[in-house]
């Protein structure tokens, strides 16, 4: 009697630890799961200090050269333009073309920064634009300051926030000749997911994209390869359970690399080949999957996540204006 009584006190005590393990276990991974929810669409604010820790002497040199474009590029004519979205705020800046006898005059170039990013990181390229005869439209993406909305969208939901500066382009200056969307890393993942759309306008003329992932789920798991199994899986559910409950995700919406299997605009793919942070092999997956009958794959040597433009210098931009010639011709 003595024994059983024994056994079935031990037995409790056994299913008790058993639950508050299996209960600390779940609290751990949902804490996770959370963390990487906030971390990945956690709202930038406009003062927020750039993160250089750990950064190479590319990157620094990079952002120095971004800095000192920007401060030109204020130089010149631009405005800045404010827009009601959802009743969310967006901003943009927009620099009229400089030059009017080159074979790109009356084109408008959009640019789209990338993830936790300032717009301004893309002078270097709103320069080029601009001396190849280009006007330049530069979005501040939502959940970027000083755009408002409370969380950053990641290229999924939102893209046709960048239809509705291209409709309030035409409205303030006209409709350009065409437009080109350039879009880098998240910024790429948005022009992308454009590519397919059926409410692309046909005035987009090219779209071109560095760096930029094939999917948000893909993306998401290549950020966490690096946890043990169990701990990454299950995590990573509760993230997903994270996105489509406060922004209101599903699997059924339009990705990256389901786009351009959809997409007719000529579309030229970018990524550097020691890219850790969007690995190569989604570029490469992207440009396989695209069904446009103009498109081109550029993989870049020594170029870490974003790091193409500056890796290559003059002869990013000699492919990249080739490849718009190419497609309007």
């Amino acid at each position: 009697m003595f024994s059983f009584v024994a056994m079935s006190i031990g037995l409790k005590v056994l299913l008790y630890a058993l639950a508050a393990l299996l209960l600390a276990f779940l609290t751990y991974v949902i804490l996770i799961g959370f963390s990487l929810f906030r971390y990945a669409t956690r709202r930038t604010e406009e003062s927020a200090p750039l993160n250089t820790a750990g950064a190479t002497g590319d990157i620094l040199r990079r952002n120095e050269n971004a800095e000192a474009k920007k401060d030109h590029l204020l130089t010149l004519p631009h405005e800045l333009w404010e827009m009601r979205q959802d009743q969310v705020t967006l901003y943009a800046h927009y620099f009229p073309a400089i030059k009017k006898d080159t074979v790109f005059a009356g084109a408008t170039a959009v640019l789209v920064h990338g993830w936790r990013d300032v717009h301004f990181s893309r002078s270097p390229a709103a320069m080029a634009y601009l001396d190849a005869g280009f006007s330049v439209l530069m979005p501040i993406l939502r959940g970027h300051a000083p755009s408002g909305g409370k969380r950053i969208d990641l290229g999924c939901k939102k893209r046709g926030d960048i239809l509705s500066w291209m409709e309030k382009l035409r409205e303030e200056q006209g409709a350009p000749s065409y437009f080109v969307l350039d879009g880098l890393s998240m910024g790429a993942a948005n022009v992308l997911n454009l590519s397919g759309d059926p409410d692309l306008p046909s005035d987009v003329k090219v779209i071109l994209a560095d760096c930029g992932y094939a999917s948000l789920i893909e993306q998401g798991r290549w950020m966490i390869r690096g946890m043990k199994p169990v701990i990454r899986q299950v995590s990573f559910a509760f993230t997903l359970f994270f996105f489509f409950t406060f922004m209101g995700y599903t699997r059924s919406d339009a990705t990256p690399i389901r786009q351009v299997a959809k997409a007719k605009v000529p579309l030229m793919i970018i990524h550097g080949l020691e890219d850790n942070f969007v690995p190569t092999k989604m570029g490469e997956a992207l440009y396989e999957a695209c069904t446009s009958k103009q498109k081109e794959l550029l993989l870049v040597e020594g170029a870490k996540h974003a790091m193409s433009e500056f890796i290559l210098g003059e002869a990013y931009w000699t492919r990249k204006f080739a490849f718009i010639k190419k497609a309007l011709s």
